[in-house]
């Protein structure tokens, strides 16, 4: 028969119990006040209902209203004008604030796309900038189907590589001013972009002995710049004749003469000149303030692509360069450290194709805009290759022209790597530091 175990505790020691000294103890109503980590702070933020919509994501069918990557503030309590303090729109309590676009320090009007309400989102201050794709608030919206997403962080402090662009260099590529970003004086904190160009115009003087007379320039010239080419006076060669203002454009003629070398009579004569200028585009690192991008290559990117553009001939894309947000939440630099402030670059890498991507066979597709990352994008990386396609294809349109039209021997892949290494586009590092 086997012994039977006695679980009784016989002769167990006793051990007391001992209050912790006073000096140790802490108050229940003092708890630790670190919530987490500074990359991510744990700040629960849904998505500002009215948010115009982006665009939509081809798996689900839902639409994202900020791209990752973008530079972001958030609607709270204190924004008296867009909610009521207390329920954020119909939100759980335990969402701390309605995440919207920064805009860098300018209010935004938007359309909504939940009542066609025209709402603005007033002056705003960067908290963050978003790691993934923050799709539409659509609570309530079908019977069947609700957002996966119930809450959104941001990133703080955290190294990221977005797409970058030389606004500089992209319109001397487009062959114009203003291209990628509006030229608008005063509109960023760019210097003047100059980009050279030459011209034919006929006039028509009245005396062509001694007279001088205007051209009907294109806008946009830099002072100081005129410089005539070559003139002829009814088909006759008259260049040493003539000469042109560098700064007013202004043609003026001396002494001009016919075919037998003969002083000409008073008379109206036909003037054919050919001269150079430069054109200016003043500030135009990126859009500030709500001025139209229709039709430029960034309207065909803000939506889908978080970016960062600068102007290389101002001196900026330097490592170092303060950043902040622009009126989108995309970056563009910061003369000097501010409120707005959210990091510094790096540096902007311009050197394609690597770690062999270049080698990787893909299959061919004939669309250039189809394409994925390898030998069908010249080794150019996949985000970075769709972003600089949809920003060209949208200019080239815009002055009625396409790829093969603009570029007859060249295939795209072979054009946007080509634009990489000339320093158009690149691969921007940031160190944010919000």
């Amino acid at each position: 028969m086997a012994n039977k175990l006695n679980f009784s505790a016989q002769g167990a020691p006793a051990r007391p119990l001992k209050r912790a000294p006073d000096r140790y103890r802490v108050s229940p109503g003092r708890p630790n006040i670190s919530q987490s980590d500074g990359v991510r702070p744990a700040f629960p933020l849904m998505p500002y209902t009215h948010l115009p919509e982006s665009y939509q994501d081809i798996n689900t069918q839902d639409w994202v209203v900020i791209p990752k990557g973008r530079i972001v503030s958030a609607i709270t309590s204190n924004n008296e004008d867009l909610g009521d303090g207390t329920d954020y729109y119909g939100v759980a309590k335990g969402i701390m604030g309605l995440l919207v676009p920064a805009n860098g320090g300018v209010a935004r009007t938007v359309t909504s796309p939940a009542d066609a309400s025209t709402p603005e989102m007033p002056i705003n201050y960067p908290i963050g900038v978003t790691e993934h794709d923050v799709y539409q608030d659509m609570r309530g919206e079908n019977l069947n189907y609700d957002m996966r997403n119930k809450n959104w962080g941001l990133l703080s402090r955290q190294l990221i590589k977005i797409p970058a662009v030389d606004t500089y260099e992209y319109d001397i590529v487009m062959g114009a001013v203003g291209t990628f970003v509006p030229n608008v004086i005063g509109g960023s904190e760019a210097g003047a972009e100059d980009i050279p160009g030459s011209a034919t115009e006929t006039l028509t003087f009245a005396n062509a002995d001694s007279t001088s007379t205007a051209i009907a320039a294109v806008t946009g010239q830099l002072a100081g710049t005129f410089a005539l080419v070559s003139m002829t006076v009814d088909g006759v060669v008259n260049t040493a004749q003539g000469s042109m203002h560098a700064t007013t454009g202004v043609v003026t003629i001396t002494d001009a003469v016919d075919s037998g070398d003969t002083q000409v009579d008073d008379a109206d004569y036909v003037v054919v000149i050919n001269y150079t200028y430069d054109l200016e585009n003043v500030d135009t690192t990126a859009p500030v303030t709500g001025v139209s991008l229709t039709g430029l290559g960034y309207e065909s990117v803000e939506k889908e692509y978080s970016f960062y553009t600068f102007n290389s001939e101002a001196g900026e894309g330097l490592a170092g360069t303060l950043l902040k947000s622009d009126y989108y939440g995309n970056f563009m630099p910061l003369a000097a450290q501010n409120i707005q402030y959210v990091g510094r670059l790096m540096g902007v890498d311009y050197r394609f194709g690597k770690d062999l991507l270049d080698t990787v066979q893909t299959v061919y597709e004939e669309s250039a805009g189809s394409r994925v990352a390898g030998t069908g994008t010249k080794g150019v990386p996949q985000f970075l290759y769709d972003f600089a396609y949809n920003a060209i294809s949208a200019s080239l349109l815009k002055k009625s022209s396409t790829w093969a039209g603009e570029w007859p021997s060249s295939d795209p892949a072979e054009k946007i790597l080509e634009f990489c290494n000339g320093g158009v586009f690149g691969e921007a590092w940031i160190q944010l530091d919000i």
